[in-house]
């Protein structure tokens, strides 16, 4: 049976729009994870809740609690291995499970999920994450006492600079979704004493253990490098935090 010609490039463009999105959608899961990553041993304790999971470690004198939203249509475990490094270094890390994978849908929803007025919180996220929690913090200026924006040209469309929240922004040299043009355009839009921080040769999709992200620039360093940084710039920043508590 012969096939037209119209028909035999229908069935061509279908079929490659259908491998891209498989492509892409494999790229926005959650990749190579440490076999322990979910894991409750002695020093820490790891909890699943059909809105978050929780990293907390099992002996510590912080009083300060971390929520951590994920990037837009990413898998949430992705950032799994950064927030278990945070509570074992002292910190119970909560990481959302965000509505259809998308922050700018539940980011609000945290009200109702923790007691924000009565215990101590910092909020922060990647990409898409880290817009939505600079909104959050915009809307309710006084309930987080820490911001943290990784891998994000945001806040861009809402202004922080008259807050005086400790503050993180953490860029990447070769992110192709939040490149540095588009992170200093908005600088002036984030806290007065908020620190940058720049990481030489990262990229957008190693904020998590993600895919290659479409429109993303290659990495120059490893994952595991750049995790180890993202961590130490966080860390710096949850004890400022702590010594204003």
């Amino acid at each position: 049976m012969k096939v037209s010609k119209r028909k035999f490039f229908r069935i061509i463009w279908f079929s490659l729009v259908t491998i891209f999105m498989i492509w892409q959608w494999m790229a926005f899961q959650s990749h190579n994870l440490p076999d322990n990553v979910f894991d409750t041993d002695t020093g820490l304790a790891v909890e699943t809740r059909n809105d978050y999971y929780t990293f907390k470690p099992r002996n510590s004198a912080s009083n300060l609690e971390i929520i951590f939203f994920q990037g837009g249509l990413t898998d949430p475990k992705a950032y799994a291995p950064l927030c278990r490094k945070i509570a074992e270094k002292g910190f119970t890390c909560h990481l959302m499970r965000m509505p259809f994978r998308l922050p700018v849908k539940g980011y609000e929803k945290i009200k109702e999920l923790f007691d924000l007025s009565a215990s101590h919180y910092a909020i922060g996220g990647h990409s898409q994450g880290g817009k939505m929690a600079a909104q959050f913090v915009f809307e309710n200026p006084a309930l987080m006492k820490g911001l943290f924006l990784m891998g994000t040209s945001h806040p861009r469309d809402i202004d922080l600079s008259g807050l005086e929240i400790p503050t993180a922004k953490i860029y990447a040299e070769n992110d192709g979704l939040a490149s540095m043009g588009e992170v200093m355009e908005n600088k002036s839009k984030l806290p007065a004493n908020a620190r940058l921080i720049f990481i030489e040769g990262g990229n957008h999709s190693q904020f998590g253990y993600l895919g290659h992200l479409l429109g993303d620039d290659d990495a120059a360093i490893p994952l595991e490098q750049q995790q180890e940084q993202t961590l130490e710039a966080l860390l710096t920043l949850f004890a400022e935090i702590e010594s204003e508590l």
